[in-house]
């Protein structure tokens, strides 16, 4: 810029000094030079002294061209120096950029390995039940697992799973467990139609203290609030059950507006909304009034496909799993419309077969981990900016008859399968990120 300004000063200055001889001319453009001789000696005495004038404006032109093309030299010089800098520091970045994509690239895979799960074979146990629920307790110290009608209560110490108690009130197929938050209970929800709540009352026992005739078909999912004192169940008999802890626990409202059987449920964050979804095709989303305790359905999601899984991500973010479909669904709400609207899909791998409702998805907020049960695969994903998944490993069955929970730390995942016969432990074998 500076330079810009002195070749416009220089500029100005020449013309200048031309309009001043332009000017000079004036007076001697009419004379008759024969003339001259009839004139008087002091006017031609002017006349020379003009002469003298213009060649003393001519001289003072020259030097003030040599004088500006000096200066236009310099600058010329000056740009031409500024520009090499420049360029060296351009090249000197691009240098600088391109040395760093190997160390990006190393890094990048540094963290996909960081999100690998690692099978302790040495740590598997033989276990020949169908166990279709599994649950790990708030620290990791307890995993309970529904083996047929039966429960079996494991102390677990860094992958190690040592047996301290089975539990034998079911009279059918458990299909869902879950720990309390604040506490070591937890509950059982069953084909038999019960959800029953086990309360840990010495060290390492548990016992039965509430029995809840809770649905007339198979439960499907149960969740537990922050607070331990409102539990909320769905079942094959197409009913969603919210029961509320006073002495004990009992049912103070029925949702019955889906039309076929409720698989599965998830909570937001702020525990004021709910969804669900069932065979029907429809996800619904249950809010729970301002100042009371009552629930009421406020959207109708229609889908092309029912799913049995989905899991609120955030309080606006949810995401549904079609069922033996090869796409995750991530559903934004629109604060314009007021509701929830589909706005993303993402692959993940099925491996088609029979589905069936158990092994919900489980969503690790604090690392951003995501496990999804879908056919004979397993899908570990991670979440990155804007809401975006990517899958960082698959962990193949031989069949879809696996199912499986996340420790709440996110670093380990147990699981069992119709193929192995196995209850098997995995391990992050590095912090995730």
């Amino acid at each position: 810029m500076k330079c810009i300004e002195d070749v416009q000063v220089i500029i100005s200055d020449c013309n200048t000094a031309l309009e001043s001889i332009r000017k000079s001319f004036y007076p001697f453009i009419n004379i008759d030079f024969e003339y001259l001789s009839e004139l008087e000696l002091n006017k031609v005495n002017q006349i020379v002294i003009g002469f003298i004038q213009i060649e003393v404006f001519q001289e003072n032109l020259l030097q003030k061209f040599k004088s500006s093309s000096e200066k236009l030299q310099k600058i010329a010089n000056s740009l031409k120096i500024q520009m090499k800098n420049q360029q060296s520091s351009v090249n000197q970045q691009e240098s600088q950029i391109l040395s760093t994509i190997p160390i990006v690239q190393e890094q990048s895979k540094q963290k996909k390995q960081q999100l690998k799960f690692k099978l302790l074979k040495d740590n598997c146990i033989k276990q020949d039940k169908r166990c279709y629920a599994i649950a790990f307790n708030s620290d990791g110290q307890f995993v309970v697992l529904g083996c047929r009608e039966i429960i079996k209560v494991f102390e677990h110490d860094k992958g190690k799973l040592n047996q301290i108690q089975l539990l034998i009130e079911h009279k059918s197929d458990i299909s869902i467990l879950n720990f309390m938050k604040k506490t070591n209970h937890f509950l059982s929800g069953s084909k038999d139609e019960i959800i029953i709540i086990w309360q840990q009352y010495q060290d390492k026992q548990w016992n039965c203290v509430q029995k809840l005739e809770a649905h007339r078909d198979w439960i499907f999912c149960i969740v537990i609030n922050k607070d331990d004192n409102l539990i909320i169940s769905c079942s094959a008999d197409t009913t969603i059950k919210f029961w509320k802890k006073y002495n004990g626990f009992s049912c103070q409202q029925v949702i019955t507006e889906h039309q076929s059987e409720v698989v599965s449920l998830s909570l937001n964050q702020k525990e004021s909304k709910l969804i669900s979804c069932s065979k029907n095709n429809q996800i619904f989303v249950i809010e729970r009034t301002s100042f009371t305790t009552i629930w009421q359905v406020v959207q109708k999601i229609p889908l092309d496909q029912y799913g049995v899984r989905l899991c609120f991500i955030n309080d606006e973010q949810f995401i549904f799993l079609p069922c033996l479909q090869e796409n995750l669904q991530l559903y934004q709400f629109d604060l314009n419309h007021n509701e929830y609207r589909k706005i993303l899909d993402y692959p993940v791998s099925c491996g088609s077969c029979d589905e069936c409702n158990f092994f919900p998805i489980q969503y690790q907020n604090a690392k951003g981990l995501l496990v999804i049960k879908n056919g004979k695969s397993v899908n570990v994903m991670r979440s990155l900016e804007k809401g975006e998944f990517v899958i960082e490993q698959l962990i193949q069955f031989g069949s879809c008859d696996n199912y499986g929970q996340l420790s709440q730390d996110g670093n380990y995942l147990l699981t069992w399968d119709s193929s192995s016969r196995q209850i098997q432990i995995r391990k992050c074998m590095t912090k995730l990120f």
